[in-house]
């Protein structure tokens, strides 16, 4: 009868071991677990990935010329800079001379009334081409457009270039070209000169009245 206590309370005593053995093992792992999950927690907080760099932008482009005016030279140069148009004559240009402009860079011309409105926002993208270019934005004059001044905002992919003012006088009116520049132009050509192509699903813009 001893032998068989003493068999009895031996088989309980290994059995116990055994599950000590496990419950400590699944604590050493539970342990191991939470502690790399809680490593793992701090890194997400504290270092977060490294996020895939941008790409490089083009530099901006220097402005070497603004002006508006009626058509362009065989050489791309606009045909006069006119301190002033009449309103209904169709279509004048804002003549943009760049310099180390790069393809895919937009260019885009802002006319404001005097008060700071904005009227007209032509744009164009650049294409492959000389990095040195005359750039012609169209907009229209229409009869109805107020008389006053207009400032003229140029920039490339956001970035302020340089401005201009000029005046929109009445329909029937004289253009006036800018005392310092030659006088009358000899020939009007329509066709704006090469190196720009407006972006797709930009109309052409229009100066509209502002009262």
């Amino acid at each position: 009868m001893c032998l068989v206590a003493t068999l009895v309370l031996a088989g309980c005593s290994s059995g116990s071991a055994v599950d000590a053995y496990r419950d400590q093992a699944r604590d050493a792992g539970l342990r191991d677990q939470l502690a790399a999950e809680q490593a793992t927690r701090t890194v997400e907080k504290y270092f977060p990935p490294t996020g895939t760099p941008e790409p490089t932008k083009a530099p901006a482009p220097a402005l070497g010329g603004l002006a508006i005016t009626f058509g362009f030279q065989p050489d791309g140069t606009p045909d006069g800079s006119y301190a002033s148009v009449p309103a209904g004559v169709g279509t004048a240009y804002v003549a943009i001379r760049l310099a180390g402009v790069s393809a895919g860079q937009v260019v885009r011309a802002v006319v404001t009334d005097a008060w700071g409105n904005e009227v007209a926002a032509p744009e164009a993208a650049i294409d492959p081409g000389s990095s040195d270019r005359w750039l012609a934005l169209p907009i229209t004059l229409p009869a109805e457009l107020q008389t006053g001044q207009y400032g003229l905002f140029v920039f490339a992919d956001d970035h302020p270039l340089g401005s201009l003012a000029f005046g929109v006088t009445g329909v029937g009116t004289s253009a006036q070209l800018f005392p310092e520049l030659p006088a009358n132009p000899r020939v009007r050509s329509t066709q704006p000169p090469p190196g720009g192509a407006v972006v797709e699903g930009q109309p052409t813009s229009t100066v509209g009245p502002t009262g």
